[in-house]
């Protein structure tokens, strides 16, 4: 009970940090302390100042709209409608109090048109994490500033979010791989050789590939397709299948999220897991994607994990969810911040558990070490395999 009374005294500060801010800004909260909560608070508190008659939230996906639909509608919030991005800057529309969820996305080209499409009075932008590895996080400041934030760490020190941890563990390349891995990083090594040293090798290449010498050109492709190649072979590493089936049957009775960099070892892995797990990816229709998550969210279905891409990286709620393997990512802070966050909601007495799958002495290692070095290195256990069968089987693990 304290954990959520000391919950509530944070959200009302960062409501009057807002309130400070001319009713306009970004609440920068990590997944499961109540960006949506503290947002209905500002609704009803702007309702009763008189300030508000009318709302207008726009999230990025459907599954969120029907999110935020159920908590207006639990909190009894009759003048907010929800929109989906891709409508939203469609239209034009006026609103006393416009709510952008998850608005670092809305830095795309398309998607930053709300800002135009959209007159509003009072504004609050939404995100567990703004900045972007691509910069355009700048293009929504342009728009709003930061007026309140919070690091997961600190999420986690106050309880306000489940108590995890962290398990990094190689998963080595077979004999055919590693020879693959070898060729392309030669080949990546060599021509980034011919373009410069460090980030300036990635310089002239975007030059380059532009460039009407054909000698040029050449070298350029040469360097990304290399660095493609070498992408692929790591995020593909296919002992990284039977990996996650050991993995999954330590934890038979747990929801678990299964993030893959692409559908083919996405399919491939629910290929090895059966009817006990289901792929959710951009490939599905609406209607498919709904009756996955239905299943998922149904206890009495045997659906106990569901293997996805990037479609459940934001937005996704299920507070039951406690185990996560990260099977394929990049170097993004934000992106790892969104998949922690899917699982680290807090339910009483729940311990989360986050796996990242790696190659080790290859550049997924250098991702992953990146992409986790802003969380409390307390939390993180670097693991092999058998390491981390040996500490949980045969034992009766809260998650």
């Amino acid at each position: 009970m304290k954990h959520q009374i000391d919950r509530t005294q944070r959200q009302i500060e960062g409501l009057r940090k807002w309130a400070k801010f001319g009713y306009q800004g970004i609440a920068q909260y990590p997944t499961g302390f109540g960006k949506t909560y503290t947002a209905i608070k500002a609704i009803l508190g702007m309702i009763k100042k008189g300030k508000v008659e009318d709302v207008i939230v726009v999230v990025p996906t459907i599954e969120l709209k029907n999110q935020w639909e159920v908590e207006l509608q639990k909190h009894k919030v009759p003048v907010a409608q929800v929109y989906v991005i891709n409508t939203a800057v469609k239209l034009e529309m006026t609103t006393d109090f416009l709510i952008l969820d998850e608005i670092h996305r809305y830095a795309a080209d398309t998607f930053r048109l709300v800002f135009e499409q959209i007159k509003y009075k009072h504004i609050m932008g939404l995100t567990a994490t703004l900045e972007r590895e691509d910069g355009l996080h700048d293009i929504v400041l342009q728009h709003l500033d930061i007026f309140d934030e919070i690091s997961v760490n600190e999420a986690l020190e106050n309880g306000w979010i489940s108590p995890y941890e962290i398990y990094n563990i190689e998963i080595p390349f077979n004999p055919a791989e590693e020879s693959d891995y070898k060729k392309a990083d030669n080949s990546f090594r060599h021509f980034a050789a011919k373009l410069g040293r460090g980030a300036q090798a990635f310089e002239t290449a975007q030059q380059w590939i532009k460039s009407t010498d054909k000698s040029e050109q050449g070298i350029a492709a040469a360097y990304y397709n290399s660095m493609r190649s070498r992408k692929t072979i790591c995020l593909n590493n296919s002992n990284k299948i039977p990996a996650i089936k050991k993995i999954m049957d330590l934890f038979p009775t747990k929801n678990s999220l299964l993030f893959s960099a692409t559908t083919e070892f996405a399919d491939s892995v629910q290929d090895v897991l059966g009817d006990t797990a289901m792929t959710f990816h951009s490939k599905l229709t609406k209607k498919q994607q709904e009756l996955v998550i239905k299943k998922f969210k149904d206890k009495r279905t045997k659906v106990r994990t569901l293997s996805s891409v990037k479609a459940l990286n934001e937005g996704f709620n299920v507070p039951e969810c406690s185990l996560a393997i990260i099977a394929g990512s990049n170097s993004t802070k934000r992106t790892f911040i969104q998949q922690l966050g899917r699982v680290v909601r807090f339910q009483e007495g729940k311990n989360a558990i986050i796996i990242n799958l790696y190659t080790p002495g290859t550049q997924e290692e250098k991702w992953m070490v990146k992409r986790t070095e802003s969380i409390n290195q307390n939390y993180v256990n670097y693991v092999t395999l058998e390491q981390f069968i040996t500490k949980f089987e045969n034992q009766l693990i809260p998650v």
